[in-house]
């Protein structure tokens, strides 16, 4: 007696397929990486003084991130398909197994970029389309094709091109491209990415030495990289306190400082740790944390600024105790 083979329907399967296809364009323009760019560029852009009268633009601008930021993923995985192949991290990637092709890749990155450049200058300004590039390119070509293979530093260096979209997206709703807000939130991600990045080099350092890249747990040793991780802990919490300045935030201020200390206070644990397996687990941990930290600190930064003396909410309040006033008289 043979087993009765059931076939799904023709047009579940092909369903199925498509759904697989689109799962590996989003890996392949690293959609995770993109969606913290779009979440730091959508706090530029509602911290733009005029924001509620450039919604629009404002939103063109995140898609422009977000287009753009797809695109330098792309590249970035087109340029060194072999490193990702000796990565445990990466070797799943589609582009590195082969189920997309390179020459569907590059079509991909084309019109990822093609589209972010025709959003940018049809709905934008010049100022949001300029950073927006200096963004793809020092990611999508200067990191990886200089920095990341030829110097530990390249996280450093690096990191500011992903730094960029707060400005990005505050120039888009109609913000002043030399304000001190948005470039104190530009510095912040800068200072914060070595410490946020170094914690998963340590957990990977093994595959970044097979693969011959020099990151700074391979070069310079697990102690020297909780160090400067420790070090650049703390100079994200300095850096975090500049917002403060220009905008006047108590909320933002009391909470940068606790998250900044506990978050500080993580990475002096790692540093004091025995380099076992338990190091790198909570190395992992320190990684993961980061991500909630600069989250958590944008976050309150626009709450403060809307419900802070200064705020919409405090406006909005008063509005509605001097109409009462006009009511009762």
């Amino acid at each position: 007696m043979t087993a009765k083979v059931i076939k799904a329907p023709a047009a579940q399967v092909r369903g199925a397929a498509a759904m697989a296809m689109v799962r590996d364009l989003l890996v392949l323009a690293k959609a995770r990486v993109v969606s913290l760019l779009v979440f730091t560029g959508a706090v530029g852009a509602v911290l733009a003084p005029d924001f509620s009268r450039h919604l629009l633009a404002a939103g063109a601008g995140l898609l422009g991130i977000a287009l753009a930021g797809g695109a330098g993923g792309v590249i970035n995985q087109l340029i060194e398909p072999s490193l990702d192949q000796h990565m445990r991290r990466t070797r799943s990637r589609p582009l590195a197994v082969g189920r997309i092709s390179r020459r569907h890749a590059v079509i991909f990155a084309g019109a990822l970029f093609a589209a972010a450049v025709f959003v940018l200058l049809a709905a934008t300004n010049l100022w949001t389309l300029a950073f927006t590039l200096i963004g793809t390119l020092g990611y999508g070509v200067i990191y990886t094709v200089y920095l990341k293979p030829n110097t530990p530093w390249n996280i450093v260096w690096g990191g500011i091109g992903g730094a960029l979209p707060p400005i990005i997206g505050w120039t888009a709703a109609g913000g002043a491209p030399d304000a001190l807000l948005p470039w104190s939130l530009v510095a912040l991600v800068s200072v914060w990415t070595p410490a946020h990045f170094w914690p998963l080099a340590i957990c990977c350092r093994e595959d970044y030495a097979q693969a011959c890249i020099p990151m700074l747990p391979v070069t310079h040793g697990v102690d020297r990289t909780r160090y400067e991780i420790v070090k650049y802990a703390a100079a994200t919490l300095i850096v975090s306190l500049i917002p403060v300045i220009a905008n006047q935030n108590a909320v933002y201020a009391v909470a940068a400082t606790g998250l900044g200390l506990y978050y500080l206070g993580m990475t002096l644990k790692l540093r004091h740790m025995s380099a076992d397996a338990g190091m790198d687990r909570y190395a992992r941990r320190v990684f993961q944390a980061s991500i909630s930290y600069l989250f958590a600190l944008f976050t309150l930064l626009v709450i403060g600024h809307y419900m802070g003396p200064s705020g919409l909410v405090r406006k909005a309040g008063a509005a509605v105790l001097t109409l009462g006033r006009h009511m009762a008289g």
